[in-house]
């Protein structure tokens, strides 16, 4: 049954490019609100709900179908049904100022103090502005990040500056091979060998004395920790396909970095070893390094800078407690938990004083937990598995099933105490931030 505008339709006002139906300016508009969410970091039910959101404030009802590549509306109103599907969503990103202004732009709809007109120039700007800060400073903070975990890896200080160099430089890689167009798959194989090769040939100039963290490390950063979260969190809520579809996105770059990372250790002469004794260090440092972990990925997830300190105390008081936690005899699969909830948690109390998402916060306080350096030992005991044949050593594939467990368990803890709170908090809004008071 097509849609025949009548005059039961509200009123949107001045509709652009012509439009005669306010109904096809209603879904055009809420389609793009829900393809910024997605490509900036939004799980299903976030995308679902701001969508809803968006179509009841105009006096819609909507009805989203979230693939990992499009989105399928159909909008309810009074003079029938329409079914419209939105561009082709090009890539998943992280943009946590884009979530947040988008977000704005809802709640001024929401309050009728935005009008549709304003709301799809407003809009229009968010889906093609600019990137929030300089290549080379985000450059810079993300091999900050990178120098920070090799730190909390217990690596020293030939670790933690061949590190800050070899993932600056392979970050501005990553960085125009993404602007080429070139498949994120490739785009995480090609910044892990230069990362990696930076960081073993730097190891064995300086002489570091934890080189394969200068390896780890680099790899470490590039691990695609969001898609892999919300893809659980989708899994959890029963998005099967939108959350295998994460999932396995986020493996095969794991995949891609471990095979990227095995090129450098082959060229650099650096091992990546399937078993790896990390130190521990004091509990002070292990904080202000967690911190500045959490602080690249401000610059990297595109968060608005008066918000930084906020991710940055996530970051810290998570991964302190994890290591609180692991002191007193805990696991790290419960120490994960537990930091994990308490950055939720953080995250949940920042939401509703700074009316900002609280993925905002959330996700760069749990970096710092996200299990990369178990995927890299993975996919080496999977290589090493691969290449003797037949009749692998029972050992070695023993421990590869064991790194394998634990990845997963990691991921499932890290998940679980970040959705716990936020659910708690706003149990029919997922991660969406608080309405306006």
């Amino acid at each position: 049954m097509p849609f025949a505008p009548n005059a039961a339709e509200p009123s949107l006002g001045t509709l652009p490019d012509g439009d005669k139906s306010g109904a096809e300016a209603v879904a055009h508009f809420a389609l793009q609100l829900g393809r910024i969410l997605l490509q900036n970091g939004g799980d299903t039910a976030q995308v679902q709900q701001a969508v809803s959101r968006f179509a009841a404030a105009l006096g819609y009802e909507a009805h989203l179908l979230v693939s990992y590549e499009a989105l399928l509306l159909t909008l309810v109103g009074p003079g029938g049904f329409r079914t419209k599907i939105g561009n082709r969503i090009p890539a998943m990103n992280v943009g946590m100022g884009a979530l947040a202004e988008a977000y704005r732009i809802l709640d001024g709809v929401e309050a009728r103090e935005i009008a549709l007109p304003q709301a799809q120039a407003a809009l229009d700007r968010l889906e093609h502005a600019p990137p929030a800060y300089n290549r080379w400073l985000v450059a810079s903070a993300i091999g900050l990040t990178a120098a920070s975990l090799s730190r909390l890896f217990g690596g020293d200080w030939a670790a933690f500056f061949i590190c800050w160099v070899a993932v600056t430089l392979g970050t501005r890689v990553r960085q125009d091979l993404g602007r080429r167009g070139f498949s994120p798959v490739i785009v995480a194989f090609g910044t892990a060998c230069v990362s990696g090769l930076l960081g073993g040939i730097g190891a064995r100039l300086l002489g570091s004395t934890t080189a394969a963290l200068c390896l780890v490390a680099p790899g470490m950063v590039i691990v695609p920790g969001v898609p892999l979260i919300n893809g659980v969190q989708d899994m959890i809520r029963n998005h099967a396909s939108t959350g295998l579809a994460r999932i396995g996105f986020a493996l095969f770059v794991i995949a891609a970095i471990g095979l990227g990372l095995e090129v450098a250790a082959l060229v650099s002469g650096v091992a990546l070893p399937l078993t790896m004794v990390t130190q521990t260090v004091p509990l002070a440092e292990d904080a202000v390094f967690a911190a500045l972990a959490a602080l690249g990925f401000v610059f990297l997830f595109s968060v608005p800078w008066h918000l930084a300190w906020a991710c940055a105390l996530c970051g810290l008081g998570s991964h302190t407690v994890r290591a609180i936690c692991m002191h007193f005899g805990l696991d790290i699969v419960t120490g994960t938990l537990v930091g994990a909830f308490v950055a939720a948690g953080l995250a949940t109390i920042f939401a509703q004083r700074l009316r900002a998402p609280a993925a905002t916060f959330a996700f760069p306080g749990v970096v710092a937990m996200i299990p990369g350096v178990y995927g890299f030992r993975t996919v080496a005991g999977a290589l090493q598995i691969a290449s003797a044949g037949a009749l692998p050593p029972p050992g070695l594939v023993d421990a590869t099933a064991g790194l394998a467990v634990t990845v997963v368990l990691i991921a499932a803890a890290i998940t679980i105490g970040i959705a716990a709170p936020l659910a708690l908090a706003a149990p029919r809004a997922g991660l969406a931030p608080p309405r306006k008071l």
